[in-house]
């Protein structure tokens, strides 16, 4: 008998990270989800939220960094991506998995 393995093929390192991430939509920036991250890489990110979203989908989203990884306190990244993978999760969770193919760090001052 033998074994095959598949080594993973990702394009960076993950890390696996719990912090918050607010869906919005619209020019004006409205919050259409509060969700939370469970992995983040430089080119993409996975997490789960209570309403699905379909898959192929454009996203802006922004994930607010936690003091412990700046010293200047919170953190917040606009990011731009697409949706590449949706599946339920827990009982009322959905997980999703996206590109982030762009990406901003937003002054104290911006919503």
């Amino acid at each position: 008998m033998r074994a095959y393995f598949v080594k993973e093929q990702r394009r960076s390192q993950r890390f696996q990270l719990t912090m918050p991430l607010t869906l919005v939509r619209g020019s004006r920036g409205e919050i259409n989800q509060i969700a939370e991250t469970r992995n983040v890489s430089s080119t993409g990110v996975y997490f789960v939220a209570a309403e699905p979203i379909e898959p192929g989908s454009l996203l802006e989203f922004v994930i607010t960094l936690p003091d412990e990884l700046s010293i200047a306190g919170p953190v917040r990244l606009l990011c731009k991506g697409k949706v590449t993978r949706v599946e339920q999760q827990e009982e009322t969770l959905i997980g999703v998995a996206a590109t982030i193919e762009r990406y901003e760090f937003l002054r104290e001052n911006m919503n």
